[in-house]
């Protein structure tokens, strides 16, 4: 398990960002997140954490409240007290006694660049209208 408690806090409890959120190495959210992260790194929810987010990156922990879609080129681990809800992609997934999952998981080729579903449609659609 990812040693949450080294990582650097990026949005305190308290506070909240709207947008997208890039970064490479490690980061924490510890307040509210809505929007989209792209990050070459790790992103660790903690337990106070609340994200809305279409999220990309090497590895997520989740100790919080999740709802979206993510994607991680290395691994996906839900902590006891995480909540989550949306779509998982990942090659590893680890999941703790306790964590509440409502969604579907996707196992990917360890190392994939992939983008998340929502994106690769949305582009989709673009490409096809008049």
């Amino acid at each position: 398990m990812k040693e949450i408690e080294a990582v650097p806090t990026v949005i305190d409890a308290g506070a909240s960002f709207d947008g997208l959120l890039t970064f490479r190495g490690s980061a924490r959210v510890d307040g509210e997140l809505t929007g989209r992260v792209v990050a070459d790194g790790c992103l660790v929810i903690g337990p106070r954490g609340r994200v809305n987010a279409t999220i990309e990156c090497d590895e997520l922990v989740v100790g919080g409240a999740f709802e979206g879609e993510a994607t991680a080129r290395e691994r996906v681990e839900l902590l006891s007290s995480s909540r989550v809800t949306g779509r998982l992609r990942a090659p590893r997934f680890a999941l703790a006694e306790g964590c509440i999952f409502d969604g579907a998981w996707e196992t990917l080729t360890r190392g994939a660049r992939q983008e998340p579903a929502a994106l690769a449609e949305g582009v989709a659609e673009a490409a096809s209208a008049p």
